[in-house]
């Protein structure tokens, strides 16, 4: 099994945008389907039986156009290509010890916050430095409610994948089935599954754009000649994004000032 799976709506069975009789569609739109990721002991983006009430036609996993995952992730390619050193990665490779770091850096923020003879906002920069190592090299999905947060820490050879989905609905109804979870593997099988989901997601499209320009929309807008080009614009995109995983890093974290501003902070 792949580490991320998909599977593209029929664009027959694609709802155009826009309300008639001004609909449209584009590359973007026909991108919309499932998707979800297999970490062995973990299937992310897969809703619960519970949170789906039963609904025999509800999709098991995220249904959303699959292009925005990919604008998501590869966004922060440059910091998962850059290793964190081996203190910080064993904090991270690990849920609990990670968001326990996480919640200690948030708890001392909301201390001072209290105290209102201090400017917080003096102390805000110190914060986001201490922690902008986690959250610039976690994959957010913010276009769906309680989305997980999927971070990526290389350390040498190694990438520990790290992941927070225990999110509940008001009734206390699990949302996600992995919950919260890591996973370790060698960071070429990594690259090797980005880019054989790039390959198949790719293919697939070529198929997905080879029916829309040969079906008849009707009174729906569509710009055939564009579907085309953005087709192999996004190829080429992602081809350079994959290549920042594949080379030497370009992110240069001052990983001594991250030290230091920890030690002040709970010493």
């Amino acid at each position: 099994m792949a580490l991320i799976n998909f599977k593209l709506r029929h664009p027959d069975n694609i709802f155009p945008w826009g309300d008639a009789p001004d609909t449209s569609m584009h590359w973007f739109g026909l991108t919309d389907g499932e998707y979800w990721l297999d970490l062995n002991k973990a299937t992310l983006y897969e809703y619960t039986n519970e949170v789906l009430s039963g609904d025999v036609n509800a999709s098991h996993y995220v249904d959303y156009q699959i292009i925005r995952l990919i604008e998501d992730w590869t966004s922060i390619f440059e910091s998962i290509a850059e290793p964190i050193p081996d203190a910080f990665y064993a904090i991270a490779r690990n849920n609990d010890h990670l968001y326990k770091f996480y919640g200690a850096v948030q708890k001392w923020l909301d201390n001072l916050s209290e105290d209102p003879s201090i400017d917080i906002d003096t102390y805000y920069d110190r914060y986001d430095k201490t922690i902008e190592w986690i959250y610039s090299r976690t994959l957010t999905a913010m276009h769906l409610t309680s989305g997980p947060g999927i971070s990526f820490f290389r350390n040498r050879n190694n990438i520990s994948i790290v992941w927070k989905a225990d999110h509940q609905t008001e009734n206390n109804i699990p949302v996600w089935t992995a919950q919260n979870g890591e996973i370790e593997m060698e960071y070429e099988m990594f690259i090797h599954e980005i880019e054989d989901f790039g390959n198949r997601f790719f293919q697939a499209m070529d198929t997905q754009v080879q029916i829309a320009v040969e079906k008849d929309w009707g009174t729906t807008h569509i710009n055939k000649e564009r579907l085309i080009q953005e087709q192999q614009e996004r190829k080429d995109e992602f081809q350079k994004k994959l290549a920042v995983l594949k080379s030497e890093p370009t992110k240069h974290t001052d990983w001594d000032l991250i030290n230091s501003l920890i030690t002040k902070m709970f010493s």
